[in-house]
C-alpha cells in the first residue's frame, strides 16, 4: 500500500496505483502538441474523459478532432473540467494562463504540467490549489507509440507543498493513465525536474553534443579530410553508440565496440572534456538556478537578432548541416537502422 507522499527513494510502479481518483473527473488539454496529443489520447485510451482547449483558427483543431477528440477554446475547456493540463510552450504559458484559464478555473480544479518551468520560475502561482507535475521520460511521438504497444516510460512525478492531500493520488494515476509508471513514476519537485532537465539539455543533448559534434567536423574538414567523411564519423555514428549506452549502460557500451574504438575513447574522453569544461558547466548550471537563464530565455522572443528562430537560421547555414542534409536525403534508411557490420557480434570498426 502507497503512502502519500511516495517515498522519494522508490519509483511509483502501475500495478500498485489506481485509477480511481481520476474516474468521473474531466481533463482539459490546453494545447495539443506532440506531447499535449500523446497524453491526451493516452487518457482517452485509459477510459478518462478529455477536452481539448486550443484557441480559435488553430490548425490543431482539425487535427485533435480527427483523432475523435472534443475540441473548445482555451476558456470552455477550463470552465468545463476538474483537471486542467498545461501544455503550452513555457514562454506563452503564463500569457495564456493569465488571460484565458486562471479567470474560467473552477473551485476545486487541480492544474497539471509536463515540464516544471512555469512554477519553477515563478510565472503561474497556484497558491493552495493542487498541482501536479508529470513529465515523461520521453518525446511525445515516442510515449504515443510505446503506448499503443503496451508499453510506457518512466516518469517525474512532483506535487507542490501547497497543494491538498488529494493531489498525490490523482498525480499518481494521471501518471498511471498517461504511461508514465510502466518505466516507474519517480517522485521528485518542480524546481528539481525543472533545473535538471534544462542543464541537460544545455550541456549534453541540445548543446553540448551539438557544439562536440560541429567542432570534430571542423577539426578533420579545416586538415583537408573530406566532408562525407567526417559527417560519417563524427556525426552519422553517434546513433549507434547512444543506442549502446542506452540499452547497456556505459560500461555495457565500452565492452560492445572494438578495443581500439574502447581505449581511445576512454584515454582521450578525459582529455577533452577537462576541469575547465566542468567549471563552465557549473557556470551553466549556476544561471540556470539563480533564473538568469530563465530571464534570459523569455526576453529573446523580444528580440530578432538574440531569438532562437535567427539562432537557427544561422546553424541551418553551417557546412556540417548542409553535409547533414545532403546525406539524409540519400541515407535515410542507413540513419534509421544500424549497419549489420556494427552489430553486438562482429564489433568491427
Amino acid at each position: 500500500m502507497i503512502t502519500w507522499p511516495p517515498d522519494p527513494r522508490r519509483p511509483l510502479e502501475e500495478r500498485a496505483v489506481s485509477l480511481a481518483p481520476l474516474h468521473a473527473q474531466t481533463v482539459a488539454m490546453i494545447g495539443y502538441g506532440t506531447m499535449g496529443r500523446a497524453h491526451a489520447l493516452n487518457l482517452r485510451d485509459s477510459g478518462i474523459a478529455v477536452i481539448v482547449g486550443l484557441r480559435e483558427g488553430s490548425p490543431r483543431r482539425e487535427v485533435a478532432a480527427r483523432a475523435g477528440l472534443e475540441v473548445r477554446t482555451v476558456a470552455a475547456a477550463t470552465a468545463a473540467s476538474d483537471v486542467v493540463m498545461l501544455m503550452l510552450p513555457d514562454e506563452a504559458m503564463a500569457t495564456v494562463f493569465a488571460a484565458e484559464v486562471g479567470p474560467h478555473l473552477g473551485a476545486g480544479a487541480m492544474l497539471g504540467f509536463a515540464h516544471g518551468f512555469a512554477v519553477a520560475f515563478d510565472q503561474i502561482d497556484p497558491g493552495d490549489r493542487g498541482c501536479f507535475l508529470v513529465a515523461p521520460k520521453s518525446q511525445g511521438d515516442m510515449l504515443r507509440s510505446a503506448y499503443e504497444a503496451g508499453g510506457g516510460a518512466p516518469g517525474l512525478l512532483a506535487v507542490t507543498p501547497e497543494s491538498p492531500p488529494e493531489t498525490w493520488p490523482l498525480c499518481a494515476a494521471y501518471a498511471r493513465a498517461v504511461g508514465c509508471l510502466r518505466g516507474g513514476g519517480w517522485p521528485t519537485t518542480f524546481r528539481e525536474e525543472c533545473v535538471s532537465d534544462q542543464f541537460g539539455e544545455q550541456a549534453v543533448l541540445c548543446g553540448g553534443v551539438i557544439e562536440l559534434l560541429q567542432a570534430a567536423f571542423d577539426t578533420l574538414t579545416d586538415r583537408g579530410y573530406d566532408a562525407t567523411n567526417a559527417y560519417f564519423e563524427c556525426v552519422h555514428e553517434l546513433e549507434l553508440i547512444t543506442d549502446l549506452v542506452h540499452r547497456y549502460g556505459v560500461d555495457g557500451m565500452r565492452a560492445r565496440i572494438s578495443p581500439t574504438a574502447a581505449y581511445g575513447g576512454l584515454t582521450r574522453g578525459p582529455r577533452l572534456i577537462d576541469g575547465t569544461v566542468r567549471a563552465r558547466m557549473a557556470e551553466i548550471l549556476d544561471e540556470i538556478e539563480d533564473g538568469r537563464f530563465a530571464r534570459e530565455f523569455l526576453a529573446s522572443h523580444e528580440d530578432r537578432d538574440r531569438g532562437r528562430a535567427a539562432l537557427s537560421a544561422r546553424e541551418s547555414s553551417s557546412r556540417l548541416a548542409g553535409t547533414g542534409r545532403e546525406l539524409q536525403a540519400r541515407l535515410n534508411d542507413l540513419v534509421r537502422h544500424r549497419p549489420s557490420t556494427r552489430s553486438e557480434e562482429t564489433r568491427d570498426e
